[in-house]
């Protein structure tokens, strides 16, 4: 044993942002929370003293403390949680040695590991959730402002890599908005506190607590979500139901690709050969001064390719579910619900960040759009004078080096608008009407309020 904290910051940089929300100090703080609801609640029912209570709160708290404040007591835990397949055994372990025998008895009576780790585990996610529903909030309006300074900039939509149309970087950006936006509203219902006992039946609840078992549950619904659960039925035991658990993951998973969606737009516009976006925060080379890295749309980039793992975990180990406690399956979620919030905090910490740096260069967009040629406007002159040339007519006017406007007034004559036939401007469509659009759906949507259990 070392004092070497044993973490895995450096292989991927940012990961750090976020952290203590899901680090292991958080994970072994919020067992703590449910095992002392737990105790609290037998103890507001009149299942067991109130100086029980005290001392195995009391003890709980110390040994918390001392896990949080020593890494190497941490790490010790994590070496014992391997016996069990779990850390809330050893972490019973350290709370009983602080106990009296009456007090000791009193503790977890009636729960289960699963029970613990699901509705432990459940809390975090309900609140990374909930930090990332005020994020996306934050991120969708600077997009909105974004497209609304950008209404009229100019600039080239490409299609599979290639030069297609004119469109407007107000457009782009409101539907960098859109995406935020969905992503924010399709956020579950973390209805994360989980007591079904051994086998989800309750049978040892229903043994000591008698006709109290119903009040004891409500209690610690209460005490694990708010004053609301009063008002609500208590929840059934979810412990085999773990497409819940691949809900919760998948919007997480949403969370970290629309940063990454929206930063690939990023890293073409800011390359210099086409010099379109810059950024404010940018990283440097090790070897080359003049080099000055676009590194927070290269990290939200790299989050997106490593979120298909970790989603896949979930999806494997929902599929896996098997009997009243997975062998395997569900000890394959913790990890990955941890990468997942992690991969999501530092996604949308960074994508804020980004779009707060994000600097438009409207000069260079038109320069390139000019530069794209008259092929642009291909589309629009078959369907203006495909009935009056052929194919071949029509190519040759659009052909790279060619005056368009001389060889389509040669081909047809001095006809109005053909001095304005080839400019962006021109042909635009709906571009506006469609960026106005988005922007008063999302102005219509308002701030998005899921249903999540408050807390402290």
């Amino acid at each position: 044993m070392t004092d070497t904290a044993h973490t895995r910051f450096l292989f991927a940089p940012g990961d750090l942002r976020g952290a203590e929300a899901i680090d292991d100090a958080a994970l072994i703080t919020a067992i703590g929370q449910v095992e002392t609801a737990w105790i609290i609640a037998q103890a507001r029912v009149g299942l067991v003293s109130s100086e029980a209570r005290t001392e195995v709160t009391a003890a709980i708290d110390a040994t918390i403390r001392t896990l949080t404040d020593d890494h190497a007591e941490l790490q010790t835990l994590g070496e014992n949680a391997e016996a069990g397949g779990n850390p809330v055994i050893p972490f019973l372990g350290l709370v009983r040695s602080r106990l009296s025998p009456e007090a000791a008895r009193c503790l977890h009576r009636g729960l289960t590991s699963q029970d613990v780790i699901d509705t432990a585990i459940g809390l975090l996610v309900s609140r990374v959730v909930r930090q990332m529903q005020a994020r996306l909030e934050v991120i969708g309006a600077s997009l909105v402002d974004l497209s609304e300074s950008h209404a009229d900039t100019l600039c080239l939509a490409r299609t599979l890599t290639q030069p297609a149309l004119p469109t407007t970087f107000g457009l782009k950006a409101a539907a960098w908005a859109a995406e935020v936006i969905e992503v924010q509203t399709l956020a579950p219902f973390v209805d994360y506190v989980q007591v079904g006992g051994a086998a989800g039946t309750r049978a040892a609840i229903r043994w000591f607590a008698g006709a109290s078992t119903e009040s004891l549950l409500r209690e610690f619904h209460m005490q694990m979500v708010g004053p609301d659960a009063a008002l609500k039925r208590v929840s059934v035991p979810w412990h085999t139901d773990r497409v819940r658990i691949l809900s919760w993951g998948s919007h997480l998973a949403q969370c970290v690709t629309v940063g990454a969606s929206i930063a690939r737009d990023v890293l073409v516009g800011v390359r210099p050969e086409i010099g379109e976006m810059s950024l404010a925060s940018t990283g440097g080379s090790s070897a080359m001064p003049h080099k000055s890295n676009p590194t927070s749309a290269v990290l939200l980039h790299r989050n997106g390719m490593r979120v298909p793992g970790a989603l896949s975990t979930l999806t494997t180990a929902a599929a896996e579910a098997v009997e009243e406690r997975s062998d395997g399956a569900w000890h394959a979620e913790w990890p990955a619900l941890s990468e997942l919030m992690t991969l999501a905090i530092s996604s949308l910490i960074i994508l804020d960040e980004m779009i707060a740096g994000l600097s438009v260069r409207p000069e260079a967009m038109r320069a390139n759009l000019d530069a794209a040629g008259p092929g642009l406007f291909g589309e629009k002159l078959a369907i203006v004078y495909g009935d009056r040339l052929s194919k071949d007519e029509l190519a040759a006017i659009v052909a790279a080096g060619t005056d368009p406007v001389a060889a389509l007034r040669k081909a047809v004559g001095d006809e109005d608008g053909i001095e304005d036939f080839f400019t962006p401007e021109s042909y635009l469509g709906e571009a506006e009407d469609i960026r106005r659009d988005i922007l008063a759906a999302i102005d219509r949507a308002g701030p998005q309020e899921i249903d999540l259990p408050s807390y402290d």
